[in-house]
């Protein structure tokens, strides 16, 4: 009897053990799903597992096997054969021997071959080279296109990971307007129960807290659309509004290193000029158009149809050595030495399209930024003025030398202060980063974050 309780205490205490571990590894599930991630943890995991990146990657790939399949014309060529054929009539030959000639085939009815061959271009006067670096610059392109979609989502990241920031900040400050405007009117309930106060200045307050309620709603939805944007890059399907991200806007450490960025050279550009070289290569290939191909080779095998017995299998061997000139060809190769120029001479005009274009974009981005930091100043000092005016207002409200009216736009400007401060903040990151996009800097590399 005291054997089957202990058992039966045994059996209890492993059914408690597995429990405690499944609820435990719930709870620390639950802890990874919502633990916040930095800029740094959004990017990596964009990097990581972004569907446009992946298909970018198997480019690469491809472009490598091209390489490979043009490196394969530097080798000989080999095969092996076996034929049938049937042939009816043969050619005979008639020995006049005696009264009855004798008719001898020189050829079997039954054909039978069976052969290995070879076949090597000796010299093409350098088109394989040629057609080898095009598919190495080919694999060089698709590399950059790959960090030309790297930065590109990691950048479209980054803006909605600040925007994020800014979109909670925004809330943060229209919840500090409507907790300091029901204790404005809490305040005047009291007065209006005294007789200090109209039923005029409860729903003046009422409709300023309304509309300090909606503009908060708005941003909230803002908020959760933004969430699901990145939650798009990242590859989240589902929960993106749960996603949880920790940051400050942080202007003063971006403003110290603004004097740091180094310039790298932009993708585009990059892309383009290695066009250009494919393009140098393809007018190479085209002014070798008429030169001659050298190729040598040789097959041996078993064949029968020897004299004198045509059925029987002999051994045979064959090597050749052959100069293919192109003569005549409609005036072809002329066309593409033409083409080929104009594509150059177009690339040469594109190539100083991007570089315009990239210079236009850093001087932009630089004067969007010291416009940036201006506002931003400007803003500093308004906030201060407008905390002052509030600090007086509730004073004369308090003595009342003014209205709720009065004291009520007072607030308000202080919170529309507030905000610009903080949007000034938020353009001069954003200013930031775009200077960082313009000079072709890896985001999820650089120090600003």
């Amino acid at each position: 009897m005291k054997k089957n309780k202990v058992t039966v205490k045994i059996a209890k205490t492993k059914v408690l053990f597995g429990v405690l571990i499944f609820f435990g590894i719930h709870i620390m599930n639950g802890q990874n799903t919502t633990d916040s991630l930095s800029l740094q943890n959004v990017l990596e995991i964009i990097l990581e597992n972004n569907p446009l990146l992946k298909q970018s990657e198997g480019k690469i790939k491809i472009t490598q096997s091209n390489i490979d399949v043009a490196k394969s014309y530097k080798y000989p060529k080999m095969i092996f054969e076996g034929s049938f054929t049937y042939v009816d009539p043969v050619s005979e030959v008639a020995l006049p021997i005696g009264d009855n000639p004798i008719v001898l085939p020189l050829f079997p009815n039954d054909n039978y071959n069976v052969y290995a061959g070879v076949q090597y271009v000796l010299y093409d006067f350098g088109r394989t080279k040629e057609v080898i670096n095009i598919s190495k610059i080919e694999k060089l392109i698709s590399e950059e296109g790959l960090e030309a979609a790297q930065k590109q989502l990691t950048y479209a990241a980054t803006e909605l990971f600040t925007t994020i920031l800014f979109t909670e900040s925004a809330i943060n400050v229209q919840d500090e307007l409507i907790t300091s405007l029901q204790r404005n009117l809490k305040r005047i309930n009291g007065f209006v129960d005294n007789g200090l106060a109209t039923s005029f200045d409860q729903v003046n307050t009422d409709v300023r807290i309304t509309s300090a309620q909606n503009k908060k709603v708005g941003l909230q939805n803002s908020l959760n659309n933004l969430k699901l944007h990145l939650g798009e890059l990242m590859g989240w399907s589902t929960n993106a509004k749960e996603i949880s991200i920790k940051g400050v806007l942080n202007i003063e450490k971006q403003r110290n290193k603004k004097a740091v960025i180094t310039e790298e050279i932009r993708n585009e550009l990059a892309i383009a000029k290695h066009i250009d070289s494919i393009l140098v290569s393809g007018q190479k290939l085209a002014n070798k158009g008429n030169l001659p191909f050298i190729t040598i080779g040789g097959t041996t095998g078993f064949h029968n149809g020897y004299l004198p017995d045509l059925n029987e299998f002999r051994f045979n061997y064959a090597a050749f050595a052959k100069v293919t000139v192109p003569i005549f060809q409609g005036s072809k190769v002329k066309h593409e030495k033409e083409i080929a120029k104009t594509k150059i001479e177009n690339s040469k005009w594109h190539l100083k399209e991007i570089d315009t274009k990239i210079n236009t974009e850093i001087t932009s981005a630089l004067g969007t930024l010291e416009n940036a930091y201006k506002q931003y100043e400007n803003n500093k000092i308004l906030i201060q003025q407008a905390k002052i005016a509030v600090q007086q207002a509730r004073k004369k409200y308090e003595n009342q030398l003014i209205t709720n009216l009065d004291l009520l736009d007072t607030e308000v400007v202080l919170s529309g202060a507030q905000l610009s401060l903080l949007e000034s903040e938020y353009k001069c990151i954003m200013a930031q980063y775009k200077l960082q996009q313009a000079k072709g800097i890896k985001i999820w590399q650089s120090t600003f974050m």
